[in-house]
């Protein structure tokens, strides 16, 4: 059977780059989706439900799209973020195909990323991906539901952390709960920055052949959603969070040595409608 690959990941972190990228160097032997069904997978309804991961089913468009990549014959590979509500279900349903990629950012760009475009729990953007998707602390099975309490004193930028701190650590718990499971995490920093061995892991993972080309790619930028903000925010506020950090830790990701005049000539400005 063909393997299906999943990638676990918060967004903002290269994925439109390894969509194009694959498409591109391995069309003809891969199908490759970014986000095909949007927000439907809806984690803020199915985040971790282990007990009953059949739940997700109750989407139309899960369903749907599930049986879709049933009916494959060849190797599949979806990369848009909110896939990661239904993990549990695919690790059920494909024990046997199913591979998954932990794809990581520093937490800092990552959250500024989202902040820039107003994607986390609470945001006055009201549209299906942060309604259903971004994950705030009243969401269950959540790891750290005690945010609920203070939640209204952190600013934008600390939910998108929030945000952040979740899906990741998801993503350390999944491969632990599910060994058997073939799993691989890299860095985006490490993908996009042409490091030859973890592009050539990954590669390999995905059961595609190692091209020098794939190298190559990591020179040219993908990513359509260059935003910014206007809203005020504080780099620095995650060392507010004990939790947050621990997490990045545990992903290599240093607090220290980050470039805030970096940090805000990169995300500070006018946004962008839309």
């Amino acid at each position: 059977m063909a393997p299906i690959i999943a990638v676990l990941s918060t967004g903002r972190c290269g994925t439109q780059w390894l969509t194009a990228t694959a498409q591109e160097l391995a069309g003809g032997v891969i199908e490759v989706r970014h986000e095909p069904i949007g927000a439907a997978y809806a984690p803020r309804r199915h985040f971790r439900n282990y007990a009953a991961p059949q739940a997700v089913l109750e989407e139309p468009e899960v369903a749907a799209h599930l049986d879709w990549v049933d009916g494959l014959r060849r190797p599949y590979l979806e990369t848009g973020w909110p896939l990661f509500a239904a993990l549990p279900l695919m690790a059920e349903r494909w024990r046997d195909r199913l591979r998954v990629v932990h794809l990581t950012r520093h937490p800092v760009p990552t959250a500024l990323s989202h902040l820039a475009h107003s994607c986390y729990a609470g945001s006055d953007r009201h549209d299906p991906y942060t309604c259903l998707a971004t994950l705030g602390p009243g969401d269950p099975r959540v790891f750290m539901p005690a945010y609920a309490a203070r939640w209204e004193s952190l600013s934008p930028y600390e939910r998108c952390l929030y945000w952040w701190a979740e899906v990741n650590r998801f993503g350390l718990e999944f491969s632990e709960r599910y060994p058997t499971i073939p799993f691989l995490r890299v860095r985006s920093e490490a993908l996009l920055g042409g490091e030859r061995e973890p592009l050539r892991s990954l590669v390999h993972f995905l059961g595609l052949r190692w091209d020098e080309r794939w190298r190559a790619a990591t020179r040219r930028r993908v990513d359509r959603w260059h935003h910014h903000t206007d809203r005020p925010f504080d780099p620095l506020a995650i060392r507010r969070h004990p939790s947050f950090v621990a997490i990045a830790e545990a992903l290599g990701y240093d607090m220290r040595g980050i470039d805030l005049a970096r940090l805000r000539a990169r995300y500070c400005g006018t946004p962008t409608a839309g």
